[in-house]
């Protein structure tokens, strides 16, 4: 048994299918109207193209530096690094804006199609040559209409908040403007306002010739908010996990355009690395040119002395005890000469690190012949803290716990470093009191040697120890010239740019119309399965058995007659035909019985169920069987059309005694069916109802009539039904097609049960034979000359005969 109370549905795919097949016509309307969608989309929205460029990225373990390599030295910052980090650097705003700049990003020439705009990036015909010392309008469009290969129209209007500085590459805050600008140029003539000033020089008008532009459009651009954009649509990616070479794609609609500035940053890129190595060798030669000027005026004025001295002295030599002495305090000087510039070194390491928030002017420690593992580490380790700063912060603020927890290591590392250096300089500090006081004992030798050879020892000790000094800084800052000249990025371009499709990525027509042709098939197949799913209407027999366990009995065509007496006046219709099949069923029930009293009601109003009364009767009627009809709707009652019945007298009148039986029977043109009509409307018609009189008058009435067909109230609405329905032996109840809700016929199965009424059985009436494509009656289809129709009011408009 189904549940009365309430009802729930499987998913019938069979009977969506056929639903989705009745509306095929909205499919194909649907579907050629996407797809000229997608023929427009593809037609005239702007192609976009994608390139690609690839970078080895130099990735090394060893990070000790020798103190013999000054090659290694200067390549301190560029060892072991973090392929994040790199990602970083290429993808920083900083590189993207200073690419933009150079592959002339900052205007866009534009030629202007009848639908759209598309981008001439090579194929301009003019070149914008701004005034630098002017302000300039940006981001505003100039549309530009070529009379002739020498003038032009030129034309824009003008709204902005703020103009721009190109010599100070700022903005300037400015009240609003808004007007509009047009006016007739020659080419290589300034165009002046107080907003903007410019001129078009002349290019190459090939493109002028062959393809026929006449109007074109400029815009300055902003910088800044086109770097913001780039960077949205760059994707760099490693193309393995276990290689550091790093993919760099980008999209856009010049091919040539995009090509160029992943070249162009694929370069810039590489000269970040390189113009660091440079800088440290820069910074190492200039500290060493500092320190050549003082030993050089130093050496000059020593020189001088010793000069001047053997001139005014010629026969004064040192003896070979003498000259060893001085042998050994000459290399104990050397020494104190390297540990004393290798502190100035440190101090200066040292008051760098403290003043300044940055590593760029670092000398590197194996630049000054200096190894120091963990000097150089800790540096090594201060250098990959700046740069993820420097990365991070392109789009972090200062507040962001990251920036803050870089910053912190920053400043530790730089406390170990200072730290470091102190222990550095307390140890050298320690050697040069050794130094010193060994050099001390040799003097003592020294100082007994009489005045002049003691002034000739002082003399050379000073031109040696200069000389020395002079000798290893010159070589130094050799190594440092030949090393910066010999200086090569670490990272490596693999493949230049090159796109990565000759076809556009957007639009793809291929993709365009598989997926038109998928939301064209989509759209109404949405629209049309929420209305059946949410339809709770009953729409065909197949709903009814679904949630009702009372049969159906036959179903009714809807009627497109102008009578409602169809059986009668159109015997050979197909509605009549369908009388007959509910004729023939209804002599299965209760077959036992001879006169047979049949109850028709509904679920509301509305639902046809007079309609199906009297046609009922008057099928009934034509087998020869005596037929009664009676109108037991006293509360709403029903006039049948064209049977001129009288309505003074009726079923309320003999209930209430004012009539006898004979006199409330009307006779019809049809021998065999008589008609009660319902008469006035009684204040108590269900009371009326249950009297024993109608009990009485059922009765009497089987004595004459084989059949007594009575024409209830709804039973959803009222009792009336209820009462009558217990004293007939069929019961007949109208369901209407895409009328009756799904829940009425639950309810009236739900009342049928508690009211213990039997023999019930539903007629589906109104059913439209196109909506579901069968035939009625005994099976036969309609359109085989069965039935007489007006094939012209039924028939699909394209066999409707024309004469």
């Amino acid at each position: 048994m189904k549940n009365n109370s309430s009802y729930s549905e499987d998913i019938d795919f069979v009977e969506l299918i056929k639903n989705y097949s009745r509306y095929w016509y909205f499919f194909i309307l649907s579907i050629l109207i996407l797809i000229f969608i997608g023929y427009l989309y593809s037609r005239y929205s702007s192609k976009v193209y994608s390139a690609s460029t690839t970078i080895l990225i130099k990735d090394e373990n060893n990070t000790t530096i020798g103190s013999d390599n000054i090659i290694d030295g200067i390549d301190l910052f560029g060892k072991n690094r973090n392929i994040k980090n790199e990602i970083g650097i290429l993808k920083s705003f900083s590189l993207v804006k200073k690419t933009l700049k150079e592959a002339s990003y900052n205007i866009s020439y534009l030629n202007e199609g009848k639908v759209i705009s598309f981008d001439i990036y090579d194929k301009s015909p003019f070149t914008l040559e701004l005034d630098s010392n002017h302000i300039q309008s940006i981001g505003n469009k100039f549309f530009v209409t070529l009379l002739s290969k020498d003038e032009f129209i030129i034309k824009s209007k003008i709204k902005s908040k703020s103009l721009y500085d190109l010599k100070k590459e700022t903005y300037i805050r400015h009240p609003d403007i808004n007007f509009n600008f047009e006016k007739k140029y020659s080419f290589n003539q300034w165009i002046e306002t107080d907003y903007f000033k410019f001129k078009l020089r002349k290019n190459d008008f090939t493109f002028y010739d062959e393809e026929s532009w006449k109007n074109y459009s400029f815009v300055l651009n902003d910088l800044n908010l086109l770097s913001e954009k780039i960077l949205k649509r760059i994707n760099i990616k490693e193309i393995d996990k276990d290689a550091s070479i790093l993919k760099i794609t980008l999209e856009g609609n010049n091919t040539k355009k995009i090509k160029k500035f992943l070249d162009r940053s694929a370069v810039n890129y590489l000269n970040i690395g390189l113009n660091e190595k440079n800088a440290i060798a820069s910074n190492t030669i200039k500290f060493i040119n500092k320190q050549l000027i003082d030993i050089r005026d130093s050496l000059t004025n020593v020189e001088s002395s010793l000069e001047l001295f053997k001139k005014n002295n010629p026969k004064i030599e040192l003896s070979k005890k003498e000259y060893g002495a001085f042998y050994q305090i000459q290399k104990l000087e050397e020494e104190q000469a390297i540990l004393k510039l290798n502190n100035k070194y440190y101090y200066s390491l040292k008051d760098y690190l403290i003043k300044n928030d940055n590593i760029d002017n670092v000398l590197a420690p194996s630049a000054m012949g200096i190894n120091d593992p963990l000097l150089n580490n800790l540096i090594i380790e201060l250098s990959k803290l700046y740069s993820e700063l420097q990365i991070l912060s392109q789009n972090t603020k200062e507040i962001h716990p990251a920036i803050k927890s870089l910053r912190s290591q920053i400043k530790s590392t730089k406390s170990k470093i200072i730290e470091n250096i102190e222990n550095i300089i307390s140890s050298s500090e320690l050697s040069l009191n050794d130094i010193n006081a060994r050099i001390g004992e040799f003097d003592k030798l020294i100082s007994s040697l009489p005045k002049s050879e003691r002034k000739l020892v002082s003399i050379e000790r000073k031109f040696s120890l200069n000389e020395t000094t002079y000798t290893y800084l010159l070589e130094k800052r050799a190594e440092a010239s030949i090393a910066k000249a010999g200086n090569v990025a670490d990272n490596k371009i693999v493949d230049k740019a090159r796109l990565t499709s000759v076809e556009p990525i957007r639009p793809n027509r291929k993709t365009v119309y598989i997926t038109c042709l998928f939301i064209g098939i989509l759209i109404p197949g949405l629209i049309i399965t929420i209305i059946i799913l949410l339809n709770d209407k009953i729409s065909s027999k197949s709903d009814v058995l679904k949630i009702s366990n009372i049969p159906v009995i036959g179903s009714i065509p809807n009627n497109l007659k102008e009578t409602n007496l169809v059986v009668i006046n159109n015997p050979k219709s197909i509605i009549s035909e369908a009388f007959r099949s509910i004729r023939t069923n209804i002599q299965y029930l209760a077959s036992e019985k001879n006169q047979k009293v049949i109850c028709i009601s509904s679920s509301i109003s509305g639902e046809g169920k007079s309609f199906c009364s009297v046609n009922i009767a008057s099928i009934l009627s034509t087998t020869g069987n005596k037929t009664l009809l009676i109108g037991a709707d006293m509360r709403k009652p029903k006039i049948y059309d064209g049977l001129n019945l009288s309505t003074e007298k009726g079923l309320s009148s003999f209930l209430i005694s004012n009539n006898s039986l004979d006199e409330i029977i009307q006779k019809t043109n049809n021998e065999n069916l008589d008609i009660i009509v319902s008469g006035a409307i009684p204040p108590n018609p269900a009371e009326l109802l249950e009297k024993d009189k109608m009990d009485k008058l059922i009765n009497e009435v089987k004595n004459n009539y084989n059949f007594i067909v009575i024409d209830t109230p709804p039973i959803g609405l009222v009792t009336d039904a209820q009462i009558l329905m217990n004293k007939s032996d069929i019961n007949l109840i109208l369901i209407r097609q895409d009328y009756t809700a799904k829940s009425m016929v639950v309810n009236i199965e739900d009342i049928i049960n508690k009211s213990n009424i039997n023999n019930v059985s539903f007629i589906l009436n109104d059913v439209k034979y196109k909506k579901n494509n069968y035939g009625y009656g005994y099976g036969y289809g309609y359109g085989y000359g069965y039935y007489e129709e007006d094939n012209k009011q039924n028939n699909p408009w394209w066999k409707i005969n024309k004469t």
